[in-house]
């Protein structure tokens, strides 16, 4: 099976090529049982429709335009060592002679960094071993997932940290079919080349065909199709002559992969400390938002369990100065923004919440843009602002709790419970807003917001009021608290 040529995708009507997928009018979804796993392929397909096409932004107009012929895409593989993408070869070499080799499950690829067995990996399924075993066709996926993800800590003393830094959040630009995603999604080489800062000597070879090696891997030395698939381990995975369902996509197979095989590879790239440190510089990953702070570029990741996507939503369409650093929106946002935006788009946020290598929560939002981002910026911003400011009310109303002298950690479970049910519920009010984004001025915006967020807001706290109103210094506080929430600005 090749990855450029053969049916290896899963969607509701079967496993079908990339080739299929580009070039014929059939709407086709995907199909996996975890939002992990789509994100990822979403991810793998848009770096290998960039590398197959290599489109400069006039062509990838016209891709978006007109659509993608069989002929436009046999002659682009043409040009391509399609050896490279076997099923055997691709994102795989090697080991190297008198290695001590590392195995485990598959289960832990699922997510890219969790440990598989860790008693708090809830965040994907109740039982690890409900996770076991995959067809051939998924361990691609999974494989590039691992190492899109993976963070120093999860694999103990073997661990390697990837080309992203671990745990980043992802955001792509989604159209109306999978094709459009994929092309809205496919790296420009021109663009990329005047946004990044690559040397002109930049290795473009595969690390599979060429493994990375040295103290650090300067970023300004990797080229876009090394980078798109940077590698961190030596891995393979053991596939064995058994039937059974994959429960990756839930097909049947004849062949079942339980475990892989790795060695991670010396060296390290500038998303880690001692790459920074060591000066090897951040490579412009397209699908990632980052921070830029004075010792350094990082992914920008999900902090906690409470943490919901809106509140940075800002940051990732038009970047935010804070005190500290600077958030730059993802690579392929600016590409889409400033080259190929045309009608209204969405845009997807995905990732894990992580903790230490286990996964305490997951993101998978789907926001709509409006037809013009540029024009809309300070429409959107608004939206996002008065969520930020009716939050930091509620939280304000809810300090007054800790003037009582009750226990700091039942106080402050009290109102951790109740900030999260507001921040997560803000999230759906949010993305109904925004649909209105195009049609309403942003004084008509802005009010809407403000009406629906305060009145989320009492509904939580009269419910805890509620709850404690037999509390006398407990309720006490929170009418003093009531005060700070519905006075006006």
């Amino acid at each position: 099976m090749n990855l450029l040529k053969d049916p290896f995708i899963s969607t509701t009507v079967g496993k079908v090529s990339l080739k299929e997928v580009l070039t014929s009018n059939i709407d086709y979804q995907l199909q996996y049982f975890f939002d992990e796993t789509q994100l990822a392929m979403l991810q793998m397909l848009a770096s290998l429709t960039t590398v197959v096409l290599k489109p400069a932004i006039a062509e990838l107009e016209g891709y978006l335009a007109n659509g993608l012929t069989v002929e436009q895409y046999d002659k682009a593989l043409e040009k391509i060592e399609v050896e490279w993408f076997e099923e055997t070869r691709f994102m795989r070499l090697p080991f190297p002679a008198k290695s001590k080799v590392a195995d485990g499950p598959i289960t832990k690829l699922v997510s890219g960094i969790e440990c598989g067995s860790s008693a708090n990996a809830l965040g994907l399924f109740s039982e690890p071993e409900s996770v076991s075993q995959s067809c051939p066709d998924c361990t691609h996926v999974l494989n590039y997932n691992l190492h899109m993800n993976i963070k120093g800590e999860c694999f103990g003393p073997t661990g390697a940290t990837g080309i992203r830094g671990g745990g980043s959040i992802t955001t792509l630009i989604a159209g109306d079919t999978l094709k459009a995603t994929l092309l809205l999604n496919t790296v420009a080489i021109d663009f990329y080349a005047e946004c990044s800062a690559l040397d002109e000597t930049a290795e473009t070879h595969y690390m599979w065909d060429l493994p990375p090696s040295g103290v650090v891997y300067q970023a300004q030395n990797i080229g876009l199709e090394r980078g798109l698939f940077a590698l961190a381990y030596y891995i393979d995975f053991m596939v064995l002559e058994e039937s059974g369902t994959c429960h990756i996509c839930g097909i049947e197979t004849e062949k079942l992969v339980r475990n892989f095989q790795r060695i991670k590879f010396t060296g390290a790239y500038g998303s880690t400390k001692n790459g920074r440190d060591n000066g090897a510089g951040w490579w412009l990953h397209p699908y990632t938002p980052r921070t830029e702070k004075e010792d350094g570029t990082y992914a920008a990741c999900a902090r906690d369990q409470s943490w919901q996507s809106w509140q940075e939503l800002t940051s990732y369409i038009v970047g935010k100065e804070t005190d500290k650093a600077t958030v730059k929106p993802a690579f392929i946002f600016n590409q889409f923004q400033t080259k190929l935006g045309r009608g209204r788009a969405n845009i997807l946020i995905g990732g894990n919440i992580a903790d230490q290598g286990s996964i305490t929560g997951r993101v998978y939002d789907l926001y709509s843009m409006p037809s013009s981002l540029s024009k809309n910026n300070r429409r959107i911003s608004q939206v996002i602002d008065a969520g930020l400011d009716q939050k930091d009310k509620l939280s304000q109303s809810f300090n007054k709790m800790f003037g009582v002298g009750y226990d700091k950690n039942f106080v402050g479970g009290i109102k951790e419970q109740a900030m999260q049910r507001f921040t997560s519920n803000a999230q759906q009010i949010i993305q109904q807003i925004l649909l209105n984004v195009d049609r309403k001025e942003a004084s008509q915006l802005r009010k809407d917001a403000v009406t629906a967020l305060n009145i989320e807001a009492k509904s939580i706290f009269k419910s805890v009021q509620r709850k404690y109103q037999h509390d006398l210094p407990l309720f006490k506080a929170l009418i003093k608290g009531e005060y700070v929430l519905y006075k006006t600005n």
